[in-house]
């Protein structure tokens, strides 16, 4: 057995029906071995022993696992700052930078709404700055 020193994730598919159409989603399970011929090894959740991941007629394979969230830091009067079509600009308060497992470090902001996001995914972003800082043109 080898422990994965990367972390991977085995993805499954699931089909169902509802008001008669024919829904997929996907499901995923950390990957926590590899066996000696290289199958992922995951956690079969009724016996909590480890199974061959493609051993579920679902299973589709195995992908590289995302960074796991290992700290908050509070915003500390950070902002985010977006463009409108219309050429308006507004900002909302970072409330918290994540820190994740790899070292990586991302914004979280909210709207008045109180939804939380990560600005630099939202395709009209502009920029991440302290109050303090002089505008961009």
């Amino acid at each position: 057995m080898i422990v994965p020193s990367q972390r991977f994730t085995a993805i499954y598919r699931h089909e169902g029906s509802a008001d008669g159409k024919t829904r997929t989603h996907y499901t995923n399970k950390p990957v926590i071995a590899w066996d000696d011929d290289g199958n992922p090894l995951v956690v079969d959740g009724k016996t909590g022993r480890l199974r061959d991941a493609g051993s579920w007629s679902n299973y589709v394979g195995v992908h590289e696992g995302e960074p796991v969230v290992v700290a908050a830091l509070p915003g500390d009067g950070w902002r985010a700052e977006y463009r409108d079509d219309d050429g308006t600009v507004h900002s909302s308060p970072v409330v918290a930078w994540l820190v994740y497992d790899d070292g990586s470090v991302k914004p979280a902001d909210t709207d008045r709404d109180g939804y939380v996001d990560f600005p630099t995914t939202v395709s009209n972003f502009v920029r991440i700055y302290r109050p303090e800082q002089a505008p961009t043109e």
